[in-house]
C-alpha cells in the first residue's frame, strides 16, 4: 500500500514530517519494567484486542503483531523507519506493535510505558497529526482507564514525560542554515521557548542529510494546543531564515551551487556503490537544489523516502538478504538509481 512518506505536505521545502507521539499507562497495572514476561503478554493481548476497531474507525487496515517474531534486521527496519524507538528495539518480551497500512500510526505496547502512539504526517501537519493520536487515544481509553492525576497529568514511566506525556515533532532539512556560524546561537536562543533541536542522523558535523528534530520539551503545565503552537512558530522562523540564506546564496554563488547540485545528481544516478553518509548528504544537496529550481524535475523526486529507504536494515530488507558492507552499498546504489530519472 501507498506510504505516508511517498506524499508531499505543506511547506515540505524545510519542514518535511510532523509527528506526534502519546505515551499511555493503563491504571492497575505496574509499569512494563517490573512486569513479568506473562504479564505483559496478558496486556498486549488486551490492547490488541481493544486495537481491533481500528480498521473500521480510522478507514484502514491495521496489522498487529509481537517484535519477537520479527528477526533483528526487520525489527532494525522499523526503527530506521521511525515505527518503533530504541527502547521498543532493545527490550524483550512480548513487545507488540499494531501499524496502519500506511504506517502514519502505530502504536506500540509494553516498551518503556504501556502504550506508545506515533503519528506522522508529510510536511508541516501538526494539527492533523494531533486529531489522529487523539482519536487513537480515545479509541484505547473506551477499553482502558488511564492512569492519571489532576495535578501531574498522565503518568508515565519517566517524569520528564508527565503532563499531556505528548511530544511533537518537525523534522527540517536545513542544509544551508546549519552550516552557517550563527546556527549554533539560534539553538540555543530557540530553548526559551521550550523546544529543543537535535540532529535526525547524529549530531554537531556529523550528521548526514543535515535534517534536524525541533521538539518541545516541557509536558507538564502545557496544554497540547500550546506545544503545537509554539512549535510551529520556531519552525516557521527556522524555514524563513532557511529560505533566505539558500536564496542570498544563490544569487551570489549560482555557478559554484549549480555544479555541486548537479555533481550530486550525477553521481547518485550513475555510482555502483556509495556509502550511507554519502548517500545521505547528496540527497540533501539534490532536495535542496530541485526546491530552489537549479536541478528541474516534472515529477518530484521522493528523497525523504530515500533517506529511510537507504539505511542498512531498510535496504537489507527490501532486497531480502543479509548483505555485507560492500554488498550493501552496491544494493543503496542500486535502489537509489531507480528513483532518479534521466536528465534532458
Amino acid at each position: 500500500m501507498h506510504k505516508w512518506y511517498e506524499d508531499a505536505g505543506n511547506e515540505d521545502d524545510i519542514i518535511v514530517v510532523s509527528r506526534i507521539r502519546l505515551l499511555r499507562n493503563i491504571k492497575g497495572y505496574r509499569f512494563p519494567a517490573r512486569l513479568s514476561a506473562e504479564e505483559k503478554k496478558a496486556l498486549t493481548e488486551s490492547i490488541f484486542k481493544a486495537l481491533d476497531v481500528l480498521p473500521s474507525r480510522l478507514g484502514q487496515p491495521f496489522e498487529s503483531c509481537i517484535l519477537d517474531e520479527f528477526s533483528d534486521t526487520h525489527k532494525m527496519a522499523l526503527k530506521e523507519r521511525h515505527v518503533i524507538n530504541h527502547s521498543a528495539l532493545e527490550s524483550e518480551n512480548s513487545i507488540g506493535v499494531s501499524l496502519s497500512a500506511d504506517e502514519s500510526i502505530s502504536i506500540t505496547t509494553n516498551s518503556n510505558d504501556h502504550i506508545r502512539i506515533l503519528v506522522s504526517k508529510p510536511g508541516l501537519d501538526l494539527e492533523t497529526a494531533w486529531k489522529a493520536a487523539n482519536q487513537v487515544d480515545d479509541i484505547i481509553n473506551e477499553s482502558f482507564e488511564y492512569a492519571f492525576d489532576e495535578k501531574l497529568g498522565y503518568m508515565t514511566a519517566f517524569p520528564t514525560n508527565l503532563g499531556t506525556g505528548m511530544r511533537a515533532y518537525l523534522i527540517l532539512h536545513l542544509p544551508l542554515l546549519s552550516s552557517s556560524r550563527k546556527f549554533r546561537v539560534l539553538m540555543d536562543g530557540i530553548s526559551r521557548y521550550g523546544v529543543a533541536v537535535k540532529g535526525a542522523f547524529g549530531e554537531g558535523n556529523d550528521n548526514p542529510g543535515s535534517l534536524f528534530v525541533l521538539y518541545n520539551q516541557k509536558t507538564l503545565g502545557v496544554s497540547e494546543d500550546d506545544i503545537i503552537q509554539i512549535l510551529t512558530k520556531v519552525a516557521g522562523q527556522l524555514a524563513n531564515q532557511e529560505r533566505a540564506v539558500r536564496s542570498q546564496s544563490v544569487k551570489a554563488h549560482r555557478n559554484e551551487i549549480e555544479d555541486c547540485v548537479y555533481r550530486s545528481y550525477g553521481i547518485l544516478k550513475y555510482a555502483r556503490s556509495i556509502s550511507f553518509k554519502d548517500a545521505m548528504n547528496y540527497l540533501s544537496q539534490l532536495r535542496w537544489g530541485i526546491e530552489m529550481g537549479i536541478l528541474p524535475m516534472e515529477d518530484p523526486i521522493p528523497c525523504y523516502q530515500l533517506m529511510l529507504g537507504v539505511q542498512p536494515a531498510n535496504i537489507q530488507v527490501t532486497y531480502d538478504k543479509p548483505m555485507n558492507q560492500e554488498e550493501l552499498e552496491r544494493a543503496r546504489a542500486s535502489y537509489i538509481r531507480q528513483f532518479l530519472p534521466d536528465l534532458e
